[in-house]
């Protein structure tokens, strides 16, 4: 049986592919193209500068990034495609679209983010958008997406299972309000067990300044921005993941959340809407347990739940945790139920 080819695409950011430390949409692509490639049966040609091809050896490599100036240099050299994944930026942007229209049968993104679209973008016939929540759906619902949950990681971040953690809970990501670990902090005092942030602050600085004598309390210890093993110790060896967001912000996926689960971990978290990303990831009281916060509610009330949703989890069995949720979100399980969607099966 011949290969299909995929062209998966870059774009420009400020992160390689794969990224290193942030750039969560950067290791989703990059990932996605990995577990293509290690098949027999994908044919990877990944396209634009961005790309670090000696981690992802056993792909071809087109260097400049795929538009209309470019499409015909690559057609002379690669030929025409049965798929083109690129990221959700471009798909209301006829300078690339139609490029990849002239190039391949099928184009595929995925909502990584929140983003104004200018029209009608896809077709769910031969243009297509997946999304990973019953939220982003909703919001996208102009764009006819079709839900499958994703699953990235990293360079040499492999998932482990630690049967003996130590005593600490693990919060991950960007320190800010949109994240709003202050939360995980304060429910960590409370139930007297430390809290290590993987992170650091990046766009909102007053947020940290604001939560200053929360962050500097001896309970809390700040690992600064972590990658590849070291990364994977951290997690694996703690006891318990928190994912807290901030009530205006819209997680389209966050990848964090896989890894977790995937390393054992159970998931105490608050969830704002009920149908968002961290819901969709612990959708059995086996993965963790997500409290719904109310209109209204006081930050004591909110840290209440956390800790109401830590205790939960410290019972939780960390080897069902790691079989579920590495059936759940096992990567070429997700590809293939994505190209059964694309490919009407």
């Amino acid at each position: 049986m011949s290969k299909k080819k995929i062209i998966i695409c870059d774009y420009p950011s400020k992160y390689t592919f794969p990224s290193f430390g942030f750039g969560s949409a950067e290791k989703r692509i990059w990932s996605f193209a990995k577990t293509l490639s290690n098949t027999e049966l994908f044919e990877v040609i990944i396209t634009g500068p961005l790309w670090l091809p000696k981690y992802l050896p056993s792909a071809r490599y087109f260097p400049t990034r795929l538009d209309v100036d470019s499409v015909d240099d690559f057609i002379k050299i690669f030929g025409k495609v049965d798929y083109l994944f690129a990221g959700h930026e471009y798909f209301d942007k006829d300078n690339y679209v139609n490029a990849f229209l002239k190039v391949s049968n099928k184009l595929i993104s995925y909502q990584g983010n929140t983003y104004k679209y200018c029209r009608k973008s896809y077709d769910a016939e031969r243009v297509f958008l997946f999304c990973y929540s019953d939220q982003m759906i909703s919001l996208y619902k102009d764009q006819l997406p079709k839900k499958v949950l994703s699953y990235h990681s990293g360079v040499d971040e492999i998932c482990y299972l630690t049967e003996k953690p130590k005593n600490y809970l693990v919060w991950i990501g960007r320190i800010d309000t949109d994240k709003s670990p202050h939360y995980a902090a304060l429910a960590s005092k409370v139930i007297g067990i430390p809290l290590y942030i993987l992170g650091e602050s990046k766009y909102q600085k007053d947020y940290e300044e604001k939560y200053k004598y929360i962050f500097s309390d001896s309970n809390v210890q700040r690992k600064g921005v972590v990658y590849g093993p070291e990364k994977m110790k951290l997690l694996s060896e703690a006891t318990c993941g928190i994912y807290t967001l901030g009530k205006d912000y819209t997680e389209a996926g966050a990848g964090v959340l896989g890894e977790i689960l995937r390393s054992g971990i159970p998931l105490a978290a608050i969830s704002w809407k009920g149908n968002d990303a961290v819901c969709e990831a612990v959708d059995d009281d086996r993965l963790g347990k997500v409290e719904l916060i109310n209109e209204g509610e006081t930050e004591e009330q909110i840290v209440g739940k956390l800790v109401k949703s830590i205790r939960y989890c410290l019972e939780l069995d960390r080897k069902e945790i790691y079989k579920l949720a590495n059936e759940k979100y096992d990567p070429m399980s997700l590809a293939e139920k994505m190209f059964r969607i694309i490919d009407g099966k």
